[in-house]
């Protein structure tokens, strides 16, 4: 077993982490003090704390219950952070949606959740509304920003009702063993599943992660996933907790979005993922704006390679720390540490954490073997919701989540990703992580962004394909495609290359910010 640092503890068993995020701010006097940039607005913490009062009471003239459930699904917003925060406040359970999934997707969440509120705004109206068609358990829907539609039966408008209610509410007194919220896993193979998390479990994560994020008062944080990512999420909650402000916006983000924030809002941490980090490199210096209010770069969602870590601190001079945790198991148990970092390795073992490193048969590996990556602490959920045999083989019992990741662990303590269990093929015999290759190929001066995947060949054949944004200048053509297997031969091994290639102008991505492999997966031509 890997423990990672350990301190002394106690979890309140009287516990509502709504209020443990956001009330202490008043207690100690940050009231006047800037919690949320949006737009032009600017929402101090007494601001934050009244919305989110009069959120609370809207939610339960509703009849949100203690444990009923409330989902999200609306653009990065004030709204947003309020209708989180009050929902855990007044006893309920937060869930959160992307903003542009489809309907049938909607429909499926809507199933699955149940929730008795459902918050929307003018772009997801539509949808949602759509996917509540002929559902026997309906779903109070919640429109927020300006309504421009006429609202029918069981739809009200959020502005009129936070106006109307009462800015005084008495938090309901949750018990730390006590529902909060769901992560989502992020369903690269197959539909998300929702994982409950109790208080304690946020509770905890916090703790473990302000060793490592080390947010101050004084900081002003802008994120680039959005907040129905958990990663996101918490780190807007955590940084909250700190008294630090952080930047919402709407729109989706973008490079050129991204650099107007910073030019506006002069944040000190960018919590950022590798395919932003790789579009901003790639955007040239007369473009972009001045950087020099940031103090640190957080990195999570993919492997953060070391040839993207070295090209960052090159161009930009500001170190980046990545970290790796999980849905499951909602804290990161993986970390490097500013002024630590180990290039492209996903960190040590984090606070309040314990790792083990397994084979197939639950044995513990030899230090510098590849092994199935076990995470047990205080924070990890049990269970996935309406998944039971899903959630035997995750959650084996005793605070332990089976990540399905394989990592090594080398003689410093620092772990490296190596792929997920479920992708490693054969090929030529010998067992193969299409990640490995994937690092491989960007590493080529030509290429720019690459994802490798196992995709069934006309025969049902596993094969590998290598889906490939080159850099300016390279052409897609036979040649090069035959020069990047060459490439991977010479520098990986002679069986580690794509059997095929195929080019693309942009890899798509998904709300967190990662490569969408399954879009790839199931559009792929045999």
């Amino acid at each position: 077993m890997i423990k990672g640092e350990t301190f002394d503890f106690t979890i309140p068993e009287d516990l509502n982490l709504g209020s443990f995020i956001l009330d202490i701010n008043l207690e100690e006097g940050r009231g006047a003090k800037t919690a949320l940039y949006h737009g032009d607005d600017i929402y101090t913490f007494d601001d934050l704390w009244r919305l989110t009062n009069r959120m609370g009471n809207v939610l339960r003239e509703l009849g949100v219950e203690p444990e009923n459930r409330v989902m999200l699904v609306l653009g990065d917003s004030p709204a947003w952070v309020a209708a989180w925060i009050a929902t855990m406040k007044i006893g309920g359970v937060g869930t959160h949606a992307y903003t542009y999934l489809n309907t049938h997707d909607y429909e499926y969440l809507l199933e699955l959740v149940r929730p008795k509120v459902t918050i929307v705004d003018g772009a997801t109206l539509a949808r949602v509304r759509e996917a509540m068609q002929g559902r026997r358990r309906r779903t109070a829907l919640l429109v927020a920003g300006r309504v421009e539609v006429e609202l029918g039966p069981g739809e009200f408008a959020l502005e009129e009702m936070l106006a109307a209610a009462s800015d005084e509410l008495d938090p309901e007194p949750t018990h730390c063993n006590d529902l909060a919220f769901w992560n989502f896993s992020s369903g690269t193979t197959g539909k998300p599943k929702g994982v409950p998390h109790k208080h304690r479990d946020g509770y905890v994560s916090y703790l473990s992660s302000d060793r490592v994020l080390q947010y101050q008062a004084d900081d002003i944080v802008l994120r680039v996933p959005k907040l129905f990512f958990h990663y996101s999420r918490d780190n807007l909650f955590f940084s909250l907790r700190k008294g630090a402000a952080s930047v919402v916006f709407e729109e989706r983000s973008s490079t050129e979005g991204v650099f107007d924030l910073i030019a506006k809002t002069k944040p000190t941490v960018l919590v950022n993922v590798p395919s932003m980090m790789r579009a901003m490199i790639q955007t040239p210096k007369e473009q972009r704006p001045d950087m020099s209010s940031l103090r640190r770069i957080m990195s999570s969602g993919e492997p953060l390679t070391a040839q993207l870590y070295q090209e960052w601190l090159d161009d930009f001079g500001i170190e980046a720390v990545n970290r790796f945790g999980s849905a499951e198991a909602t804290l990161g148990y993986l970390s490097n540490m500013s002024g630590a970092v180990m290039p492209g390795s996903s960190g040590k073992v984090a606070p309040l954490v314990t790792l083990r490193l397994v084979d197939d048969e639950g044995n513990d590996v030899e230090r510098g073997e590849p092994g199935i990556l076990l995470v047990h602490s205080e924070a990890s959920g049990i269970y996935y919701e309406r998944e039971h045999e899903k959630s035997l083989e995750t959650f084996p019992g005793g605070g332990w989540v089976n990540t399905g990741d394989i990592f090594t662990q080398d003689d410093e303590d620092y772990f490296w990703y190596v792929s997920r269990a479920d992708d490693m093929l054969k090929i030529s015999g010998v067992w193969v992580a299409p990640m490995e290759i994937e690092r491989g190929i960007q590493n080529n001066p030509m290429v720019n962004e690459a994802a490798v995947l196992g995709i069934d060949d006309a025969d049902g054949l596993k094969r590998l394909r290598a889906f490939v944004v080159l850099a300016n200048g390279a052409a897609e053509n036979e040649e090069t495609a035959e020069a990047l297997k060459r490439y991977c031969k010479e520098t990986l091994a002679p069986h580690k290359f794509p059997t095929s290639i195929e080019f693309l102008t942009d890899l798509p991505k998904t709300g967190h910010g990662k490569i969408d492999r399954r879009f790839l997966r199931e559009n792929a031509a045999p």
